[in-house]
């Protein structure tokens, strides 16, 4: 993200026209990402469109890559589960963290957050408050987030224009000063010695020309000042004599030179020094000992020196030399062992927006920042569909969990185009916050055009007033609680009554359709950051949701949330005194200790679909030929309480619980042990969704050993060994799956895995499926991805009536453009 200008303008307007005019969108997971300061320490909050639990951290040993694993929680909003980038800068531009969102592998619902920081960063990972956010505390980043705020008085100029033609002086020696050697980082360079008068003492000056421009100019001071303190650009007096001596220096040697044998042996010290210090996480002793050698003539250890000062630079967060330092990595060894991992690295290390001071009004505040952030995407799938189909998502069914023992792949053929708008605006002063949020899909379906379709999943403005307390949500929307159980068209209004309090309240209209019923909305809620004890928050809500005239939902409910140190914990109750039924209850606790030791602890039960009056259109008799379309049609041959007796007779429950423990083993290895229950009621037929219904599954017991390593051949690899034992009351499962992501070569990410499965029935059925898959991404450029996966799935089943075997595929090939 960055300042607000006319190309970014330009962007967000062909963002605009490209969600209006394209084929095609899905939405991410992330639906803001905050920064802001915490005493010493930056938090930034991740906040989701859906319900999410955190799982665990991993840490690279580097310091500069983490990865956050968290769970899809059942929901009843259709997710497309895209990869979504963030890159989050300090006010003066200079880039601190890239949040990027993408699978985790294993089963669809398991996702993870990969934190790419400028500079090696220690972090805690923890659940944010509500079940929508995830938690990033930054230690010690938090003087980087202090404003750089000019005096009022300080005019706004233009920056000057970049002269041609610059000359750097790199030194300036007096009397029999020899200086120092003139490093290989300047072969490419015209190095040259000027004789002038200064004050009346003659000085020696060594000069570097031919550079092309100012900003190459600060990159190769920013590289050489370390050594040469005294390198500048050079800025001698107009008439000033000089006498230019060509021959006195020459460029810099583009061959190794032969050491004698005790610089030979010191080279090699240093270089074993600076490695072991740089493991150890100590980057400024190892950037001295590098500096140390690279001051020596150009030798063998030279070109592994130059990359490593480069990454060391990029660990200490010093992000401004890292880059000038792999630059010049390039120039002198464009074809060296490590070219391929300097332009990877550059690719993330894309030039910040110039450092800039925030004009201040004459009340001493901030001015206004506008900043954009977002994705613009598309891709093509083919082969074999998902089998949980578009249309069962949308349904009132879509939050039903996943098996493991459930296929993936269907039998159906699939060849449509998926194209993505998400665009996210934001405007702040001292005063206010403005957002204006687009997302959208359109699903271009190849073999069946009359089922393409545009699905619009979020299009509101986000107004806060900082200091009235006020703030304001207006369009379509995902919830944000308040008993709200779907993605709907509305407004919430809010209002900050007391420092800790607030009251709020919301109408709108649910935005998918059910049928050719009218449905509205409305309820209020009161909330508060901290009451009773310290770290306890919670809500109260009422709702009313009401179809063709009649009350369709009545809840009330709760949600409580507890920050204790490192205990987080979430409750959620949702009862309907109306239907007389539970609709949720879910508590969800998450234990993180100081050795990053996680507990998780889930137990979620609710009412599958939801308790409304309007699933009696829905569960309709499938052998009536007239099914009604509205409630109204429908009242017309059956009675308001038979209605409301036939919504709980059809209304199943569904039930998931879950223990789980990651333990780091090793700097490399974590251990994780699960231990899960998963129960679903059974399902009535429905048209076209669940045309046979789906019997109840009883009580499913899995047990789970995760094996997880990261940076075993790499600084940026990571592997996830997963072992499943399933029980069910009539079959028994094993699943092994392996999960791993992988850079390769130039802005290459390689992710293959493999899964395999048995399952034995008390029938004798005896079924084996094993599915590899591959995914690859390229990093083209610091912004634009290219991406696609292939997956297989073959099976296989063996018993006294069956003897079959089948194999399917499923791909998709796009790219993706981070705003």
């Amino acid at each position: 993200m960055g300042l607000m200008n006319a190309t970014t303008m330009r962007r967000l307007l062909a963002a605009l026209t490209f969600a209006l005019c394209s084929a095609a969108s899905q939405a991410q997971l992330i639906d803001d990402v905050e920064l802001r300061r915490q005493g010493d320490d930056a938090l930034v909050v991740v906040r989701f469109v859906t319900p999410v639990q955190f799982q665990r951290n991993v840490a690279a040993r580097s310091g500069d890559l983490g990865q956050v694993y968290y769970d899809l929680l059942p929901t009843r909003d259709t997710l497309n589960l895209i990869t979504a980038e963030r890159r989050l800068t300090t006010p003066a531009g200079a880039p601190l963290v890239i949040v990027t969102d993408e699978s985790a592998g294993g089963t669809e619902r398991s996702r993870k957050l990969v934190l790419r920081f400028f500079g090696e960063t220690p972090y805690q990972a923890r659940a944010g408050s509500g079940n929508r956010s995830i938690e990033l505390l930054l230690r010690g980043q938090g003087s980087k987030l202090a404003e750089a705020v000019a005096p009022a008085t300080a005019p706004r100029t233009a920056p000057p224009a970049a002269p041609s033609g610059l000359t750097l002086v790199l030194q300036r020696l007096e009397g029999d000063d020899p200086g120092q050697a003139v490093p290989v980082l300047l072969q490419s360079y015209t190095v040259l010695v000027r004789n002038r008068q200064v004050d009346g003492r003659p000085l020696r000056e060594t000069l570097v020309t031919g550079i092309a421009s100012e900003a190459e100019a600060r990159s190769l001071i920013a590289a050489l000042k370390p050594r040469f303190p005294q390198v500048a650009i050079d800025a001698a007096p107009a008439g000033t004599e000089t006498q230019a001596t060509t021959a006195a220096l020459a460029t810099a040697p583009q061959l190794p030179a032969a050491l004698g044998e005790a610089d030979e042996a010191r080279s090699a010290a240093l270089l074993t020094e600076a490695r072991r210090k740089s493991e150890e996480g100590d980057h400024t002793a190892a950037i001295a000992r590098l500096e140390e050698l690279l001051a020596m003539p150009p030798h063998g250890r030279t070109a592994e020196a130059q990359e490593l000062i480069a990454q060391a630079r990029w660990r200490q967060g010093d992000t401004e030399r890292a880059r000038a330092e792999f630059e010049l990595y390039l120039k002198l060894y464009p074809q060296g062992e490590g070219a391929g991992r300097a332009r990877e690295a550059l690719l993330t290390l894309a030039p910040p927006p110039p450092p800039v001071q925030a004009a201040v009004g004459a009340d001493g505040k901030a001015a206004a920042t506008t900043t954009l952030s977002g994705s613009l995407s598309s891709f093509y799938y083919g082969g074999q569909s998902k089998i949980r189909t578009q249309d069962f998502q949308d349904s009132p069914l879509g939050g039903l969990p996943e098996l493991v023992s459930d296929a993936s792949l269907s039998g159906t053929d699939q060849k449509q185009i998926i194209s993505s708008v998400d665009v996210n605006w934001r405007r702040r002063d001292a005063d206010s916050d403005l957002r204006l949020v687009l997302r959208d899909t359109y699903s271009a379906d190849l073999l069946r055009s009359s089922r393409s379709k545009n699905k619009l999943s979020a299009l509101y403005a986000d107004y806060r007033l900082t200091g009235a307390g006020l703030n304001l949500r207006v369009g379509r929307q995902s919830p944000t609680g308040g008993g709200v159980i779907g993605r709907f068209d509305g407004l919430q209004l809010g209002y900050k009554f007391a420092p800790k309090w607030r009251l709020s309240g919301v109408v709108g209209q649910p935005s998918d359709h059910l049928l050719d019923a009218k449905r509205y909305f409305y309820g209020a809620s009161i909330e508060a950051d901290e009451f009773l004890v310290k770290g306890l928050g919670g809500s109260l809500y009422a709702i009313e949701q009401r179809v063709d005239g009649q009350v369709d939902r009545r809840a009330i409910g709760s949600e409580l949330r507890l920050l204790a140190g490192p205990v987080t914990a979430l409750g959620l109750l949702d009862y309907d005194p109306l239907l007389k039924g539970l609709n949720i209850g879910s508590v969800q606790a998450t234990w993180q200790w100081q050795d990053n030791t996680v507990v998780n602890v889930l137990y979620d039960r609710r009412s599958t679909p939801m308790l409304m009056l309007g699933n009696s259109l829905f569960f309709q008799n499938p052998v009536l030929q007239v099914q009604a379309r509205t409630l109204y049609e429908l009242l017309l041959t059956q009675s308001l309480p038979l209605l409301r007796q036939q919504v709980r007779d059809t209304t199943a429950f569904s039930t998931q619980g879950m223990v789980s423990i990651t333990r780091p083993l090793t700097p490399s290895w974590q251990l994780g042990l699960d231990l899960r229950l998963t129960n679903v009621g059974a399902l009535q037929p429905v048209a076209d969704i669940l045309p046979n219904g789906q019997p109840g599954t009883g009580n499913i017991w899995s047990s789970g050993l995760q094996l997880i390593g990261t940076n075993l051949y790499s600084a940026r690899d990571t592997h996830v060994l997963l072992l499943t034992l399933l029980r069910g009351p009539s079959y028994r499962g094993e699943l092994l799956s392996y999960n791993n992501s992988s850079a390769v070569g130039e802005g290459w990410l390689m992710e293959p895995s493999l899964r395999l499965y048995r399952q034995r029935d008390d029938t004798g059925t005896d079924s084996r499926r094993w599915a590899p898959g591959l995914r690859l991404s390229k990093r083209s450029t610091a912004k634009l991805v290219l991406e696609g996966e292939l997956s297989m799935e073959f099976s296989k089943t063996d018993g006294p009536l069956r003897h079959e075997s089948s194999s399917r595929s499923f791909y998709y090939l796009g790219l993706r453009y981070d705003l």
